[in-house]
C-alpha cells in the first residue's frame, strides 16, 4: 500500500465522508470498500443512545486468534473501541499505518503488540 488507497466506488467514498460511521477494509483489488459485517459488529457494541461523530481513523487490526493484521479505515473511533477479538492500533495517517503494515512482512502475521 505505497500509494494512497482509493475507494471501490463513489458509494464507498460518500459513505466514508458523510456517514453514518462505518468500517472500510481493503478488497481483493486493493481498494477501500465498506465492510458491512465489521460495521454492524462495531455498532452492536455501542449503547443505543450513543452519539457517534465522524472522524477518520487509520488503523491496523490484529486478529488475536490468528495474528493476521490488516489496514482498516474507521470513520469513528467508537466502532473499534474495546474490540473483543482484535487488537487495534490507530495511526496519524494512512501512510503511517501502511508503513507499519509493510514492516510486518508478507503474510502480515504478527504475534505481539502492534
Amino acid at each position: 500500500m505505497s500509494q494512497p488507497l482509493s475507494f471501490r466506488d463513489r458509494f464507498d467514498a460518500l459513505l466514508a465522508a458523510q456517514g453514518p460511521p462505518a468500517l472500510f477494509t481493503v478488497d481483493a483489488e486493493g481498494q477501500l470498500r465498506l465492510d458491512p459485517f465489521r460495521t454492524r459488529d462495531g455498532w452492536s457494541r455501542l449503547a443505543p443512545d450513543a452519539v457517534v461523530p465522524l472522524e477518520a481513523c487509520h488503523c491496523l487490526y490484529r486478529d488475536r486468534a490468528t495474528g493476521f493484521v490488516q489496514y482498516v479505515l474507521a470513520t469513528a473511533p467508537a466502532l473499534y473501541a474495546d474490540h473483543p477479538r482484535a487488537d487495534v492500533r490507530r495511526y496519524a495517517s494512512e501512510a503511517e499505518a501502511s508503513a507499519a503494515l509493510a514492516a510486518i512482512g508478507r503474510p502480515p502475521i504478527f504475534h505481539g503488540d502492534l
